[in-house]
């Protein structure tokens, strides 16, 4: 039997979003608690988003909503305007998923072309291989590639059928520095060229580098949804240490323009501050003494780690 082939042509109406997600509710049979728990949030065309969350967050449910894997209790899911399915139906999704298996006893080129025969209008597989970075490996079977390897092939698989949102989950386990490097170029090229992007990592420098916005979850709920800059931000921004011969009343540190906290230990005196230029122009006026100053911005995982506790307390 023929196998059906996918229409892959219809762009994607102007103004619509990739994904929006209202009131999402999802709770399984004989839970005591909701997987996902009355999440919003949206993904315009063009636009990489990072979904992040401590295992157990909702955020594989959420994934399964969007791939019409896993039904919805309440709340709605729209994919480009339409149902998830419709989604799928048309072409207009490519998910890479961690538990995706492989066919073993064939090369990668083979494989790819199998993919590509299903879809309409599929990307030539030279292009594929080019834009995954399998060319070097195009001839060799599937059962004897390396696990980084292997996820470069679901990253092609993902890619054959132009969808026009991928959903990439820890799209880069296993892989080296290199094919990292590689992968993120042709994620932002697929953007730049008006795909949607949506993935979820544990790499914090990944989402430094790649993300537009950040989606956090935990428990089931959305408890960020901001750019990475506002995340850090969010969650004190900067620090600035120094030390000073004299003791400095908590109230006095608190007043400088910026400072959200402020902490004593060996290392000397450290404001938390959002405004550190602000911070570090007064304090040297106020505190003509100090020494050792250092400036240090709070990173994206202390960040993110920040937000995940205050939620959860």
């Amino acid at each position: 039997m023929a196998a059906e082939r996918v229409n892959t042509t219809a762009e994607p109406d102007s103004g619509i979003l990739a994904v929006d997600v209202r009131g999402l509710d999802v709770r399984y049979p004989g839970a005591d608690v909701k997987a996902v728990d009355g999440v919003d949030f949206q993904v315009r065309p063009g636009e990489i988003v990072a979904l992040l969350g401590p295992n157990g967050a909702g955020k594989s449910t959420l994934i399964g909503t969007l791939l019409d894997l896993i039904e919805p209790s309440t709340g709605t899911v729209r994919v480009f305007g339409s149902t998830p399915r419709a989604a799928l139906e048309a072409g207009r999704v490519g998910a890479m998923l961690q538990t995706a298996g492989l066919a073993e006893q064939v090369t990668v080129k083979e494989l790819l072309s199998f993919v590509a025969s299903l879809h309409r209008d599929p990307m030539p597989v030279a292009e594929v291989l080019a834009a995954a970075s399998l060319e070097d490996i195009a001839g060799r079977r599937v059962e004897k590639l390396s696990g980084g390897q292997r996820q470069r092939v679901r990253f092609g698989l993902t890619l054959v059928g132009r969808p026009q949102l991928l959903i990439l989950d820890e799209p880069t386990n296993e892989m080296d520095i290199a094919s990292r490097q590689s992968f993120w170029a042709q994620v932002r090229a697929a953007a730049a060229d008006g795909r949607s992007v949506l993935f979820s990592t544990h790499h914090m420098t990944e989402v430094e580098h790649a993300a537009d916005r950040v989606v956090v979850i935990a428990g089931g709920r959305t408890i960020a949804d901001e750019t990475p800059h506002e995340l850090r931000r969010r969650s004190g921004g900067s620090t600035v240490r120094f030390r000073s011969a004299r003791p400095i009343p908590a109230a006095e540190l608190l007043s400088l323009p910026g400072v959200t906290g402020s902490t004593d230990g060996p290392d000397g005196l450290t404001l938390a501050t959002v405004d550190p230029d602000a911070t570090v122009r007064a304090l040297v006026l106020r505190v003509p003494d100090a020494s050792d100053l250092q400036v240090q911005a709070v990173d994206l995982e202390e960040a993110y780690l920040s937000v995940v506790a205050s939620a959860a307390g």
